[in-house]
C-alpha cells in the first residue's frame, strides 16, 4: 500500500513539473507573440512614417518643377543662393499623421530638402522619421541641344558634297538649311536622355536635293513637318546667337582674363617643346612670328587657359598648332587656306594641323573669333580633333577637308558652310563645353539669367531616425 502511495506522489510531482514547464513555455510564447506583434506594428508604423517623409520630399521636388514662385526663387538671382522655404501637411495620407518640409539653398538651383514626418501610434506614442536629400538643376542647353548652330537671321547652313555625322544632338539653322550635291547628313539621338534629339530644325526652309540624304529623328521647318515636331513647332521659334564677351572692360571678358593671367606671370607658350613666350595676349604679327619661329612641321603649343590675339590668325606653311585651352581672336582665323608661306625670301609649304584639348572642368576650350573661321584644303595632313567650342560671330567655312575631322563640343556661327568634306566630319554634342566656351567658364556672366534643365536631379538621399 505504501508503495502505491509513493508512486502516486512521484506522478503528481512529475505532472506538476510538466505543467510548470508548459505554463512557462506558454508564457514565453505569449510574450514572444506580443513582442513580435509590437515589433510588427512598429515596423509598419516606421514604414508608413518613412513614406510620409518621402511624400514630403517628393512634394517639394514637384514644387521646384511646377510652382512658379518656388521655381523662380530656386533658380533666380539675387535670392537663389540663400533662398529657403517650408511647408507642412496634416492628415493628408494617413489619419493622425503629418509632415514638415524645409528647403535651404546653398547656391542657385542647388539646395537641401529636409522632410520630418510624424505618426501617432498606440498609447500616446509618436513615430518619427527624417529624410534629407540634396537636389540641383543642371544648366540647360544654350543652343537647344544643337551641336551645329547657325544663328544668323538671314544666313543659312549649306552642306554641299559632304559627309556629316552629328551625335546626341539636333541641327539648328535660324534661317534656311540646305543639303545638296550628294551630301550625306546623319543626326543621332542621345539614347541616355528622355528627350529626343537628332532633329533637323530650321526657322526657315529645309531643302534636301534629290542626290542627297538626311537621316534625322524629325524634320521641323517652315516647309516641312515630319516626325515629332510638337515641342519645337513647324517652324521652330527663332533662337538668337549666344553672345560672347570678347574684350569688354569686365574682368570676366576673355581679353581681361588673358591679361590678368599674363600679369601674374603664369602664361606658357612652347615652340617645338621649348619655352618661347610667357605671354597670353599677342598682336597678329607677334603671334605670326611665333608660328614662323617653329618652322615647317614645327609645333606651337599654347598652354594658356586663354590666348588672345588682337587681330587675325593665319595658320599656313606646314605648321602645327596645339591649343590646351582657348584661342580667341578679334578677326578672321584661317587654317590651311594657303599651302605655302614666304617670309624674308624663305618659302615653307605643307599641310597644317590644329588640335584643341580641354584643360579641365570649369575651364573653356576651343577656337573663338569676332570674325570668320575658315578651314581650307591644307588644314590637315591626318585626322584631327577639337575638344571645345568652335565659334565665329561671322561665317564658319569648311572647304575640301582632306582628312576626317572630329569636334567634341559644338560649332556655332552666324553662317555655316561645309563643302567637299568627303571624309567624315563627326560632331559630338557636349553642352558643358559649349556653355563654358560662351560664358568663359562654368558660371554665367553677372546679370545673366542662365537656362536650367527642367529636370531636378537628386544628388544625395539619406534617412535619419
Amino acid at each position: 500500500m505504501g508503495k502505491i502511495f509513493q508512486e502516486k506522489g512521484v506522478i503528481l510531482i512529475i505532472s506538476v513539473l510538466i505543467l510548470g514547464v508548459l505554463l512557462t513555455l506558454g508564457a514565453y510564447f505569449l510574450t514572444f507573440t506580443l513582442t513580435e506583434s509590437r515589433i510588427s506594428k512598429s515596423q509598419i508604423a516606421g514604414i508608413q512614417d518613412y513614406y510620409l517623409a518621402e511624400a514630403g520630399v517628393n512634394e517639394a521636388i514637384w514644387k521646384l518643377k511646377n510652382d512658379p514662385e518656388w521655381k523662380s526663387n530656386f533658380e533666380t538671382e539675387p535670392i537663389c543662393d540663400s533662398w529657403s522655404a517650408n511647408f507642412s501637411r496634416s492628415n493628408t495620407l494617413l489619419p493622425s499623421s503629418s509632415y514638415q518640409v524645409q528647403i535651404q539653398n546653398s547656391d542657385c538651383a542647388r539646395g537641401q530638402i529636409i522632410a520630418t514626418s510624424s505618426l501617432n501610434i498606440a498609447n500616446g506614442k509618436i513615430a518619427q522619421r527624417v529624410v534629407k536629400t540634396k537636389v540641383f538643376k543642371a544648366y540647360g542647353s544654350l543652343t537647344g541641344d544643337s551641336a551645329v548652330f547657325s544663328g544668323g537671321t538671314s544666313e543659312n547652313i549649306n552642306i554641299n558634297a559632304s559627309i556629316l555625322n552629328v551625335y546626341d544632338s539636333n541641327f539648328w539653322s535660324n534661317h534656311n538649311l540646305n543639303i545638296s550635291w550628294s551630301s550625306d547628313v546623319n543626326l543621332f539621338d542621345d539614347l541616355n536622355t528622355e528627350k529626343v534629339e537628332g532633329k533637323a530644325l530650321a526657322n526657315g526652309n529645309l531643302s534636301v536635293s534629290q542626290s542627297s540624304t538626311l537621316d534625322a529623328t524629325a524634320n521641323c521647318a517652315k516647309n516641312v513637318c515630319q516626325g515629332d515636331c510638337l515641342e519645337e513647332g513647324c517652324p521652330p521659334a527663332s533662337i538668337s546667337m549666344p553672345a560672347i564677351d570678347f574684350d569688354s572692360t569686365d574682368p570676366n571678358s576673355y581679353k581681361s582674363k588673358a591679361s590678368t593671367t599674363q600679369d601674374t606671370g603664369v602664361c606658357n607658350v612652347l615652340c617645338n617643346g621649348s619655352p618661347c613666350s610667357t605671354r597670353c595676349v599677342f598682336t597678329s604679327s607677334e603671334f605670326s612670328n611665333l608660328l614662323w619661329q617653329v618652322g615647317p612641321d614645327g609645333t606651337l603649343t599654347l598652354n594658356n587657359e586663354i590666348t588672345y590675339v588682337t587681330g587675325g590668325i593665319e595658320l599656313k606653311g606646314g605648321r602645327r598648332l596645339q591649343i590646351n585651352g582657348t584661342l580667341v581672336a578679334d578677326s578672321t582665323i584661317d587654317i590651311g587656306e594657303k599651302q605655302c608661306w614666304t617670309n624674308n625670301g624663305q618659302k615653307d609649304c605643307g599641310y597644317d594641323q590644329i588640335t584643341v584639348s580641354d584643360p579641365g572642368e570649369g575651364k573653356p576650350s576651343g577656337i573663338l573669333t569676332k570674325g570668320k573661321i575658315n578651314f581650307g584644303l591644307y588644314s590637315s595632313y591626318q585626322n584631327f580633333e577639337i575638344v571645345g567650342l568652335v565659334y565665329a560671330n561671322d561665317e564658319i567655312s569648311l572647304v575640301s577637308m582632306p582628312s576626317a575631322f572630329t569636334i567634341r563640343g559644338g560649332i556655332l556661327g552666324r553662317k555655316i558652310s561645309v563643302t567637299s568634306a568627303w571624309h567624315n566630319l563627326n560632331i559630338y554634342l557636349d553642352n558643358t563645353i559649349i556653355t563654358e566656351g560662351i560664358w568663359g567658364g562654368s558660371k554665367p556672366p553677372e546679370g545673366t539669367a542662365p537656362p536650367y534643365s527642367p529636370v531636378v536631379t537628386v544628388e544625395h538621399w539619406e534617412e535619419s531616425y
